[in-house]
């Protein structure tokens, strides 16, 4: 099953960065977000080094209209988890203020990102949750815990914390896909997802990786209760082995 690269997801049609940085150092995210951000020295030393801050003023210009499954990422080069609640009371209203633009947020902390905020219908709320092992067991990978790839909460956790999140649109983002267990499929389904991307690691960061037979059993589970959006799809490295 071969498919081309996708980096950026496929119904995203603008990213709106009026935040950027982040403090999870996720080991994939420094060959992607990172350097993308070097490009930045002459503009902004915050974002060259990918420190977490804001860039409101980019709110005030209208976001494009939207529709079908299209969406704006808001924001894309960071975690707003970082965010203080000044700087999210700002991003929220403008959500509010322009319903005809669907807006996706995404965070790996969403019980400090989402929690106890009111967001419009036009918001899609979006976890990254790659596995739910803590702990991993693949020939020749450097990577036994999840703890030596991101300082991020655990995967498990934002899964349960973004259960307590009081927003009927949620999505998920298994991406870069680690090994998983049984059960996988069967506890994201309660969060009663619009849809789950899936898709391999972009940038040979050898993580231990399921297996491209697990990962299509995944998938055909998942589509039993939600839409599932496939992004990069391959073998996983090892098994090129």
């Amino acid at each position: 099953m071969k498919q081309p690269v996708r980096n950026m997801y496929q119904e995203n049609v603008k990213s709106i960065n009026w935040f950027v940085g982040c403090g999870h150092d996720c080991i994939y995210c420094k060959p992607s977000f990172q350097r993308q951000m070097k490009r930045q020295k002459n503009h902004c030393l915050r974002c060259f080094n990918y420190q977490p801050h804001d860039h409101l003023e980019r709110l005030l210009q209208a976001p494009p209209k939207t529709s079908g499954l299209d969406f704006v990422f808001f924001p894309s080069s960071g975690d707003p988890a970082y965010a203080n609640q000044k700087e999210w009371q700002v991003a929220i209203d403008y959500t509010w203020k322009h319903p005809e633009t669907t807006f996706l947020i995404q965070s790996k902390d969403p019980l400090v990102a989402f929690a106890l905020k009111k967001f419009p219908d036009n918001v899609i709320l979006d976890v990254t949750i790659e596995t739910n092992l803590l702990s991993f067991h693949i020939p020749s990978c450097k990577y036994e815990y999840y703890s030596d790839i991101s300082r991020a909460p655990y995967p498990m956790q934002r899964l349960t914390d973004f259960m307590k999140v009081e927003h009927k649109r949620k999505a998920v983002t298994i991406e870069p896909i680690l090994d998983f267990g049984d059960k996988f499929a069967s506890f994201l389904k309660p969060l009663n997802p619009e849809f789950i991307y899936v898709g391999y690691d972009n940038h040979n960061c050898f993580l231990p990786e399921a297996s491209l037979m697990e990962t299509l059993k995944l998938i055909d589970k998942l589509k039993n209760f939600t839409e599932v959006r496939l992004k990069t799809i391959r073998p996983a490295w090892w098994e090129n082995e």
